[in-house]
């Protein structure tokens, strides 16, 4: 059981890309089906939990078919890390990471797009609470990228427990006389 749960928690990441590749997909559904609920309906549903990653992309020269590409890619990179999970933790970490940054920074562009203000604030005031999606699949996808970071620091506290304990233990020297 504890296994079948870590794999699911390391796959985290990638559905987050598994998603943004979806996304990216209905991009492209809209663009060559406009008159279809069905891409409208996908477009919308996805929009609030991907829109800033995709605006950051799209400022690079990426296209919806290079982010399609992309994000698939990730994806793909990410069930292979999940497979592997001993044998790439730097690169578990950096891929937990930036899925977990790019979802937080999606919600905080959402959070605060609105027409006006409400109520009145001083200057230099600086909102630091954590904008929390409005969409329940984007609250799923903050909580399994954010467990697959917790995971993925446990686990490098861990080796490096194993490390300094491996240090401290005696050097037996075995003499060939």
């Amino acid at each position: 059981m504890r296994v079948l749960v870590l794999t699911f928690v390391r796959l985290g990441p990638a559905l987050v890309y598994a998603i943004g590749a979806v996304f990216a997909a209905s991009m492209l559904l809209l663009a060559m089906y406009p008159s279809r609920p069905f891409a409208w309906a996908l477009y919308l549903t996805l929009l609030p939990v991907l829109r800033l990653p995709l605006v950051l992309l799209s400022v690079a020269g990426m296209g919806a078919w290079e982010l399609l590409a992309a994000f698939a890619l990730m994806a793909i990179f990410g069930v292979y890390l999940t497979f592997h999970p001993k044998r790439f933790l730097r690169a578990r970490f950096v891929h937990a990471h930036v899925a977990l940054l790019g979802l937080v920074l999606a919600n905080a562009a959402a959070s605060t797009a609105a027409a006006g203000r409400s109520g009145g604030s001083l200057p230099g005031y600086v909102d630091w609470s954590l904008p929390l999606p409005t969409a329940l699949l984007g609250t799923v996808l903050i909580i399994v990228a954010a467990l697959a970071c917790l995971f993925t620091h446990a686990e490098i506290i861990r080796r490096i427990r194993i490390r300094a304990s491996i240090d401290r233990l005696p050097a037996h020297r075995v003499s060939l006389h």
